[in-house]
């Protein structure tokens, strides 16, 4: 019998009982076949597995609850939809990348509809598309895509390979989900990274894939300066500045006159100082710090003043809006602003006279705020620190820092622990999430990868610049008409329940308490080890929704603070330059220079909220794409070699493997475990194998080979012997 066929009998006779469960041989019987057709409905089982349509318990099949309401075709919930209409969304081609067969449209309601591979039209990721939407549920929508609006692009970055004496264009973004086909070039492009432009984007339903002429090669597929060009080009960053932007920046005047300093808070004879990466160039903040009588203390958060040099009608203004924020990668920088004012005229550089922005805030013995102001200001840094420095230094290490600048560091240290201890108090989520530090030899090569963990030293930075970012956002709250915030909204309690079942599984309760942030903070603080840090706090971070710039007055969830914002690195964040603008109009009264539509109205604040969003997530996405082919460039030179590792999470075709020594992760396909067949148990994060029972379960240590590096890492396991929990037991455990 043809598989559609068993496919349409599955599907009727798992909506007919939704609520139960059954073995494949119970499924063969169940839908009229024969014993001898049992090898077709178990591959058509499979891929509804694949599909996310069904899950597996044990050896028993049941209705995925997830997407259930999706693809039930004959549900009396269900609505045909009679009057047509059409809507416009954002084409997501995710699930089509990770090969299942449907796709979403994004709406900006929310109310997003579910699309069946053959009714995609020609459509690719985050393009404009018209949709007709056929069938409605309480919950869920399902259309057909009728016309493609708007292309995001028609240019491509991605590698040249031949199949079959073909030249097809597999592109770098993965959820392009297709191969396109090549104009043949004149010569032999195989294993060429390139750009490709479609002309014709083909037709789906008869297999006609999209083809287009390559318009630029880039180099070698895999060298470390060819795929950083790779990824601007993929990203459209912006690598040269305009001509108009050059020039108005070398013409800054950064000469200091006494007009300049006429009614500034002169701080050139305080203590001051930055502390930076060691690979830092822009320097944007400075801090200081007076003791008063009674046991009170003094801070001062000293930010460079941009708004000074910058008139919102200038063309460094306008390319800062279309940068949005800088971009950095291993080696390299794309600053938001021109090198000539990010790394000299405004970079807070010790022993330079300099114009800032200064918060001052007065703390009794206790850290409790007495009084706080905010002051137009003139330093002079004494010390350029590096995070590595002072942490010498707080481990009572051999270091070379000024004696008064030490003495000034520990009476901070102690400052910030206690701002610490009432951020927690408050319900502030501390994430151990280590970045990945690059490790270059004399001549430039990446010969090491280690994890770059947060230190006290960094803690103090942040802890000073949260209480400059609050108080500016209150301030700008009360004086002007409206401002950006910094807003993390507050985790679903679905998303709650999903990480305490497996949390349960894993013997690891926690208690719920009325305030939300004092529940995930016992979430986190009921891991019982660095293993399990590494796995959940970053499970518990994607649970939750992403931080993102709004002109609406949202509390920050994750901070624990009920008005946020960022104003602390106007050299490289357009929110935080914004925010300097309102300040020297709103408080210090001066003129920003706003012109046509670059002023600061709150319809302008809005739109800049929202380019700072976008912009940021431009950022993160482009950083985690040289990321990822840094690692695998890197990776590349140790296959065959053996690490010891812990599971992360797991797909629904591998495990994911963190390795112990280095920040990468890598994949272990179920199939090529050949001590026994592995089984999913998604709800729980858990494979059991079939005939044995054994377990594998979230943060258990492996020992695996590197087998291959492609388009990403993969292992094989070198198994021992393993015990673990029964199937039955891990059955009984989903069911609860």
């Amino acid at each position: 019998m043809e598989k559609a066929i068993i496919k349409e009998r599955l599907m009727k006779f798992f909506k007919k009982h939704k609520n139960k469960s059954y073995t494949a041989f119970q499924c063969v019987s169940s839908i009229g076949l024969r014993k001898t057709e049992q090898a077709d409905v178990q591959s058509v089982l499979n891929e509804l597995m694949q599909e996310f349509v069904i899950e597996k318990i044990g050896k028993k099949y049941s209705l995925h609850s997830d997407v259930a309401e999706s693809i039930e075709k004959d549900s009396p919930a269900e609505e045909i939809v009679k009057d047509k209409k059409t809507v416009i969304g954002s084409f997501d081609a995710t699930s089509l990348a990770r090969n299942m067969s449907f796709a979403y449209v994004i709406m900006d309601d929310g109310d997003d509809i579910m699309i069946s591979s053959e009714d995609t039209l020609t459509a690719y990721h985050q393009d404009i598309v018209e949709v007709e939407i056929i069938k409605k549920r309480a919950s869920k929508k399902l259309g057909i895509i009728k016309k493609i609006v708007e292309r995001k692009t028609n240019k491509f970055v991605g590698v040249v390979d031949q199949i079959a004496k073909k030249d097809l264009f597999i592109c770098d973004n993965l959820k392009i989900h297709t191969p396109f086909q090549v104009i043949r070039p004149d010569s032999n492009l195989a294993g060429q990274k390139v750009i490709i432009e479609i002309d014709n984007w083909g037709n789906r339903l008869m297999n006609q894939l999209p083809s287009g002429k390559i318009i630029e090669v880039l180099g070698q597929s895999g060298l470390p300066e060819v795929e950083l060009m790779a990824v601007i080009r993929d990203f459209d960053l912006p690598l040269e500045f305009p001509e108009d932007v050059l020039k108005e920046a070398i013409n800054v005047q950064d000469r200091i006159t006494e007009e300049d300093i006429s009614d500034r808070l002169d701080l050139r004879d305080l203590l001051t100082f930055t502390i930076d990466p060691i690979s830092a160039k822009d320097y944007d903040d400075a801090i200081s710090l007076e003791v008063l009588d009674n046991n009170r203390f003094k801070l001062y958060v000293h930010i460079a003043d941009l708004a000074h040099y910058i008139r919102f009608n200038s063309p460094i203004f306008k390319e800062a809006l279309n940068r949005g924020n800088s971009y950095y990668f291993p080696k390299k920088v794309i600053p938001m602003l021109p090198e000539v004012l990010s790394n000299k005229v405004c970079s807070l550089r010790p022993e330079e006279e300099k114009l800032t922005v200064s918060v001052i805030t007065e703390f009794d013995s206790n850290a409790v705020i007495i009084s706080q102001e905010i002051k137009e200001s003139i330093i002079c840094s004494d010390q350029r620190l590096s995070y590595e420095e002072v942490d010498l230094l707080f481990d009572n290490k051999e270091h070379e820092i000024d004696e008064n600048i030490a003495h000034t560091l520990k009476i901070m240290r102690k400052l910030s622990r206690q701002l610490q201890a009432k951020r927690v108090q408050k319900g502030y989520l501390g994430f151990d999430l280590p970045e990945v530090e690059y490790i270059y030899d004399d001549e430039g090569y990446l010969v090491d990868l280690k994890r770059s963990r947060e230190t006290e030293s960094h803690q103090l930075i942040e802890n000073f610049m949260l209480v400059a970012n609050e108080y500016v956002a209150k301030t700008l709250t009360k004086q002007a008409d409206t401002t950006i915030y910094r807003i993390h909204e507050e985790p679903d309690n679905d998303d709650l329940m999903k990480i305490k079942a497996i949390l349960k599984f894993h013997k690891i309760s926690f208690k719920i308490e009325d305030n939300n942030n004092k529940t995930w903070q016992n979430v986190l603080n009921s891991l019982p080890t660095i293993d399990y840090h590494r796995v959940f706090d970053r499970m518990v971070l994607r649970s939750m929704k992403k931080a993102k710039y709004s002109t609406a007055r949202i509390a920050h969830f994750g901070l624990a603070l009920s008005t946020y914002t960022h104003f602390t690195s106007p050299i490289r964040r357009l929110c935080d330059l914004v925010v300097h603008a309102q300040l020297k109009k709103y408080v210090f009264n001066k003129s920003v220079y706003e012109t046509g539509k670059y002023t600061l109205s709150p319809p302008a604040i809005f739109e800049y909220a929202g380019i700072a969003t976008k912009k940021e997530v431009v950022a993160d996405d482009s950083e985690r794409a040289m990321e990822q082919k840094t690692l695998l460039s890197f990776m590349k030179k140790k296959v065959g070699e053996i690490f010891t590792g812990i599971i992360i999470t797991f797909t629904n075709s591998a495990m994911v493997i963190e390795l112990d020594d280095m920040p990468v992760r890598g994949v272990v396909k179920y199939m090529n475990i050949e001590s026994d067949f592995y089984e999913l148990h998604d709800r729980l994060k858990v494979i059991t194998g079939r005939r044995t029972g054994s377990v594998y379960k979230l943060a258990d240590k492996v020992k695996v080979r590197l087998d291959m590096v492609s388009e990403d890492i993969y292992f094989n396991l070198i198994e021992e012997t393993k015990k673990g929990k029964s199937k039955r037991n891990v059955k009984r455990g989903r069911r609860r």
